[in-house]
């Protein structure tokens, strides 16, 4: 919620003697309408998650960014935003979304989601969105959500003769948002989001059109850390917010952002994450630091639940990364069609060669060179380990050594909590030589190195 919110909250105590002239001088902030962080974990990340694929959580920021759901996935939120301010008003927000993929009939993902924020029972932004997400070509992906906005406005004695109530006490629109989010590479991501395409009208007496919203944000990934940059416009407002996720022992998150805009709006993110099996559990808490005075923070708590295997980021990533080579390999097959079909045209049964027919050749034997790489892509990450980790065996020796099966190749069973680098200390000595054994077991040691309890590893 953006600065004019704070101008609101402390007309409070006025609310009783002339709430209708505070609301209607002050109310175009379009707080909920324009906010990209519904849940917990893109609050405490500072916003920036235009380039962050969060599953039911995507939507509020980039729906394009559902494409890389892998499992179905529900989330419920609650937040008290900018609690502890002197006039005792109160903010409460309440958002659930569901996200799934789609495997029939429209390929992709899908999900809806409803998010409400109230004020002290005397105004309410309420929000109904469905969205969808598909890829269209080598990573790229595009989202589309249409959502109904409506505002509501308290009925008292006082906006009971006001004429500006005079047609009702709330307005109504529909709205469309778009996103695109592209993965060139399984650490990098991009994303763009452009909100309020159609600019809905939610005034009562006279227009009051939401601002078009253009986010652009960029991800970089790595084996325990995330990081967003994001920058967002709207009308006037910009604002620039850069967030941090650092997860630990596959289960654990701590999570860091910082949001700054024009008019001294400033904001500090931090929240903390846990991941129980299928579920996990998130808490943010934002101090604005400029902008609005006199409140002690936002909260936002929200639960997560996934109803598919359960994986992690690098699972997720995987999984994309596989989706994209299938796609690579589909558009190559049909390039391939396409060139063929040209050649057959231009030299038909019994005719001369064309001069293109040398050229068009070349080209077909380069695609299918091409087509052939991304088939051995498609491969190796198919050979990969799946995402649960493989069953412990029933008894193992406190400290394994070195095996030495009969075909002389010896092997390490990992576990838990090694890495390359301690695998490779105590069987050489030297934990640098760990490179050698990520070569040695380049088709089964996971994304940056992983390994897993139970795995066997050759020993070069």
């Amino acid at each position: 919620m953006k600065q004019q919110e704070g101008r609101i909250i402390t007309v409070g105590k006025i609310l009783t003697v002339m709430l209708s002239v505070v609301i209607l001088s002050y109310m175009r902030s379009y707080a909920s309408f324009n906010d990209s962080a519904c849940g917990a974990r893109a609050t405490a990340m500072g916003g920036a998650f235009t380039a962050v694929a969060a599953g039911s959580e995507s939507m509020c920021s980039n729906p394009a960014a559902l494409l890389e759901t892998s499992s179905p996935e529900l989330t419920a939120v609650y937040g008290r935003l900018y609690s502890g301010l002197s006039d005792d008003s109160e903010i409460g927000q309440g958002y659930f979304g569901f996200a799934t993929p789609v495997k029939r009939y429209l390929q992709g993902s899908a999900g809806f989601a409803w998010n409400d924020t109230r004020l002290s029972e005397a105004y309410s932004e309420t929000t109904f969105s469905v969205s969808y997400a598909t890829a269209v070509y080598r990573g790229l992906g595009a989202g589309l959500t249409l959502k109904y906005l409506r505002r509501s406005y308290v009925s008292d004695s006082y906006t009971a003769i006001d004429p500006v109530f005079s047609d009702g006490y709330s307005a109504s629109a529909l709205g469309a948002d778009l996103g695109f989010f592209y993965r060139p590479a399984a650490r990098y991501a991009f994303g763009l989001a452009v909100k309020n395409l159609n600019r809905p009208d939610l005034g009562l007496a006279s227009p009051d059109r939401l601002p078009v919203e253009v986010r652009a944000g960029a991800s970089y990934a790595m084996r325990a850390s995330l990081f967003d940059l994001d920058a967002s416009f709207a009308g006037p407002d910009y604002t620039v917010s850069a967030g941090a996720e650092y997860s630990f022992q596959r289960r654990y998150a701590l999570r860091m952002g910082l949001a700054a805009g024009n008019n001294a709006r400033r904001t500090v993110n931090m929240g903390v994450g846990g991941r129980f099996g299928l579920a996990e559990f998130d808490y943010a808490f934002s101090l604005p630091i400029g902008g609005i005075s006199g409140t002690m923070g936002s909260h936002r708590l929200a639960f997560s639940f996934r109803f598919g295997p359960e994986g992690d980021l690098e699972a997720a990533a995987e999984a994309a990364e596989l989706k994209r080579a299938q796609e690579k390999a589909s558009l190559q097959e049909e390039k391939i069609k396409v060139l063929q079909q040209k050649l057959d045209a231009a030299a038909p049964a019994g005719a001369a060669p064309a001069p293109a027919q040398p050229e068009i050749l070349k080209q077909i034997e380069s695609m299918k060179m091409e087509l052939e790489k991304s088939r051995a892509e498609m491969a190796a990450i198919k050979a990969r380990p799946e995402p649960k980790p493989a069953p412990r065996p029933a008894a193992k020796p406190a400290q394994p050594r070195p095996q030495q099966p009969a075909g002389g190749r010896r092997t390490y069973v990992v576990r838990e909590g090694d890495t390359l680098e301690s695998v490779a200390a105590s069987v050489y000595g030297d934990p640098e030589r760990w490179p050698e054994i990520y070569r040695a077991n380049t088709g089964s040691v996971g994304r940056g190195g992983e390994v897993k309890p139970g795995q066997v590893l050759v020993l070069p």
